[in-house]
């Protein structure tokens, strides 16, 4: 029986799979998460834009107000799941604390997308979607630290 060599290709997934394992998978969540988010924020923001006649501040407001809640949802089963609580008491809690949180960030996607769609005439859903970015950056970093502290690691 003669031993072969691992190709550079067998090395290289190896190389992978051990450096995918040593990576905190959380910001890669909380971006799936966030893409729903968007999705659904897009989806708000276009139908009261759009067919509701409704100015985009607005419009966005309610696009963050909704898509946050199911983001709370999302995140609390898929993101930070490993802090989980099944006390009604400390959900509600949490849920306070991501609204609080994130309206911080919201406050900042709804600067960003006013300023990209009145003050740059950048497309509206491009605009939207940079604006979810910076916002989204600013609410990781607080829910990582305040809204999911302390809770039950399994």
């Amino acid at each position: 029986m003669s031993l072969t060599r691992p190709t550079k290709a067998t090395v290289a997934l190896s190389h992978l799979i051990g450096l995918s394992l040593r990576i905190d998978v959380r910001p890669m969540r909380f971006l799936l998460v966030g893409v729903t988010g968007a999705g659904v924020s897009t989806a708000i923001l276009w139908l009261t834009t759009r067919l509701a006649g409704l100015p985009v501040p607005l419009g966005g407001a309610l696009a963050a107000i909704l898509s946050t809640f199911t983001n709370f949802l999302l995140n609390d089963i898929f993101t930070w799941r490993d802090r989980r609580s099944t006390s009604l008491r400390m959900k509600t809690v949490r849920l306070m604390r991501y609204y609080a949180t994130t309206a911080g960030g919201n406050l900042i996607y709804l600067g960003m997308l006013t300023l990209l769609t009145h003050g740059l005439d950048l497309f509206l859903l491009l605009a939207n979607l940079i604006a979810i970015g910076v916002g989204g950056t600013f609410n990781y970093l607080l829910h990582n630290v305040w809204t999911w502290r302390g809770g039950e690691r399994k």
